[in-house]
């Protein structure tokens, strides 16, 4: 008989359901294995969490994200501090904080195998701060309280700038080390004041001079021939003489001498008229250059007794050309001076707004930081702990970059370094328990200007043109005067005198009784006129000098045409960096603009749990970067206005200053 299976009872319950039945119950087991793994969605989604879980632990997670949003809410307010959730015991796990298991809303669902895969992901290293210790909040600026500012004008720190920079304090220029390159506001009354080369010192080479002498003798000599000794073998004599003198030189080279001299004579020779007489005379010279060293302009040019090759330094007009070079000099490193002053000071205004930009981003970055951590303590979709220590990397670094914006450190300038800089640079003590703040802000208006209207205007106002100027005409006067080296020597002198003579040395009676009455009876006259001569043949001197002036000549007139293309160059990159500097303004202000929609976006959309972590993050990083950027080119776009007025050297009178000679 053929062989028969035979049906059980079981295998009509078990059986007959087929293929169908048994999928439904692997389906339903692997269902509840998920379950109780707690298997987790890419998205953070709570309400999944919450329908996963019992009723017990609804009640906890609901108070968590109480907790949570009080935590939101308490970052929005600026006190950033790490709060501890209701029902989350914390403990230490390796040096990090980590919420206690309550049983009841254990997010693993009890695998420990999976908690330590996670915690494994995410160790720290050891040393590595802890969380709940170091969330404190930070005052502005670094102190335990708000500073007082000195919000700064342009117009107060140009007013301080002059009145306390007797020394003209250059960033570039150590004043310990190298005290002579210093500019002060003393040096051009220094070199005005020369005694040796300045223009007072030319012009007293044309000032009257006065002399006046007296001497007395007693004489007692014995001859050896009563000849010699006038008829007596010894001679004793009383002698007196008083004698007084006026020289002048003028501008056109001729030279004045008038002498009075007064003898008294008392003697024992046998052929005296009178045993003691008196004598006066009064004498008048004059010499005249016709070649050599004659005419006005030789004279101011190079000065009396002037030589080849000493560069006539004791000329009245190379003097004063000389006291305007240095002018011209102290001008630029003035108006130098107020180009680091401004730039030292939109420095300090970039400073601080870099720092508040710095300190948003630190806030947002805390916030960012505070929420995901409150989601790990509540078990959360979304608080890993490696995001956790993303966000909080990127607070401590925010954290880091406020301080260093603040202090600043070796390298790098903060607002303390820059401030005390501009402090030095009015003059202002180191502290005075105020932090200069910037009050003008920055410039953003478009400004226009004509190249050509430029460069003309630099040509008539820039300082160094104006000095090489000076040097040129100050060769051109020393190559005239040394061309005249190369005449002769001749001069005309002349000279008269008139004497008088008397027993005594005034009075009346008969002739020769007094020596006043007989020298204005001017019967003594005397006169004396004549040429003197001198030449070197070969003038080997004189024609070097000239060859030499000639050669500076060339060489001063090359330098003006060169620095003539510099200022034409210069004011060219001036106009040009100040357009490229506001065409990078616009374009850091769309960018910020951007950045700040980004930001915005990025958060709702995170809140929403529809993209990832690392998203907000950039979004906040590419803000911050955009605003510092902004901040910089803000600096760059005032500064290049200033440039472009150095340029054109006209800083010193835009910004109402004028210098003079003390």
């Amino acid at each position: 008989m053929p062989l028969q299976r035979s049906h059980s009872p079981f295998c009509d319950r078990h059986c007959h359901g087929g293929w169908d039945g048994a999928l439904q119950r692997w389906t339903v087991a692997f269902a509840l294995a998920f379950t109780s793994i707690g298997c987790r969605s890419n998205q953070p989604m709570p309400d999944r969490v919450l329908t996963a879980t019992k009723v017990s632990s609804e009640i906890n997670v609901s108070s968590e994200l109480n907790g949570r949003t009080n935590l939101a809410s308490a970052v929005r307010l600026g006190t950033p501090t790490a709060m501890q959730q209701a029902g989350v015991v914390p403990h230490f796990y390796n040096d990090r904080v980590e919420p206690a298991s309550t049983g009841s809303h254990d997010p693993f669902g009890g695998k420990q195998d999976t908690r330590r895969l996670i915690e494994l992901a995410s160790a720290k290293q050891a040393g590595q701060l802890d969380i709940s210790t170091t969330t404190s909040s930070v005052p502005p600026l670094g102190g335990s309280q708000s500073p007082e500012f000195w919000d700064l004008t342009e117009s107060e720190m140009i007013t301080l700038a002059l009145q306390n920079s007797d020394v003209i304090r250059s960033l570039g220029v150590r004043v310990l080390e190298a005290p002579a390159s210093v500019t002060t506001a003393y040096d051009t009354a220094i070199q005005a004041t020369d005694p040796m080369f300045g223009p007072q010192a030319a012009l007293a080479e044309f000032d009257s001079q006065l002399s006046a002498s007296l001497t007395t003798q007693n004489n007692d000599r014995v001859f050896n021939n009563a000849t010699l000794g006038g008829q007596v073998q010894e001679l004793v004599q009383d002698y007196a003489q008083f004698q007084s003198g006026w020289t002048k030189r003028n501008t056109w080279g001729t030279q004045w001498d008038v002498q009075s001299i007064h003898q008294y004579d008392s003697n024992n020779r046998a052929g005296n008229s009178f045993p003691s007489y008196w004598e006066t005379q009064l004498e008048l010279g004059v010499r005249q250059p016709l070649l050599q060293g004659a005419g006005r302009t030789f004279n101011l040019i190079a000065g009396p007794n002037a030589r080849p090759g000493l560069n006539f330094s004791n000329g009245i007009w190379i003097a004063r050309i000389n006291s305007q070079i240095s002018q011209a000099d102290f001008e630029i490193q003035l108006r130098d001076y107020f180009l680091e002053l401004y730039t030292a000071y939109w420095q300090l205004q970039r400073l601080y707004h870099s720092y508040d930009s710095i300190r948003q981003a630190r806030d947002v970055s805390y916030e960012i930081w505070q929420t995901v951590l409150s989601k790990k303590q509540s078990g959360l979709i979304g608080g890993e702990a490696y995001k956790e220590a993303q966000t909080r990397a990127q607070y401590y670094r925010y954290q880091r970059e406020a301080d260093l914006a603040l202090g600043g450190s070796e390298g790098e300038t903060g607002i303390r370094n820059a401030e005390r800089t501009l402090r030095r640079m009015i003059g202002l003590p180191i502290a005075d328990g105020r932090l200069l703040r910037p009050a003008d802000g920055f410039t953003t208006a478009p400004f226009e200007f004509a190249i050509d209207d430029s460069v003309a205007r630099g040509f008539q106002h820039r300082t160094e043109l104006r000095r090489q100027r000076l040097q040129v005409q100050q060769q051109n006067l020393r190559l005239v005067a040394a061309k005249n080296f190369l005449l002769p020597r001749l001069d005309m002198i002349g000279r008269t005198r008139v004497r008088g003579f008397g027993d005594d040395l005034t009075g009346d009676g008969p002739r020769f009784s007094s020596a006043a009455e007989d020298f204005f009876s001017f019967d003594h006259a005397e006169w004396e006129f004549g040429v003197e001569m001198g030449v070197a043949p070969l003038r080997r001197q004189a024609k070097a000098a000239v060859r030499n002036a000639k050669l500076q000549l060339h060489r001063e007139r090359s330098i003006l045409e060169e620095q003539q293309h510099a200022v034409t160059f210069e004011i060219h990159d001036a106009i040009s960096n100040s357009q490229s500097s506001f065409a990078a303004l616009q374009n850091s202000l769309a960018r910020v603009e951007a950045g700040q929609d980004r930001l915005a976006s990025s958060r709702a959309l995170y809140d929403a749990g529809k993209i990832q972590l690392e998203f907000l993050i950039d979004a906040t990083e590419e803000l911050l970067q955009s605003q510092r950027q902004l901040h910089v080119d803000q600096t760059n776009y005032s500064l290049s206005l200033v440039r472009i007025s150095r340029a054109m050297g006209t800083l010193l009178s835009d910004v109402g200053v004028h210098s003079y000679h003390r």
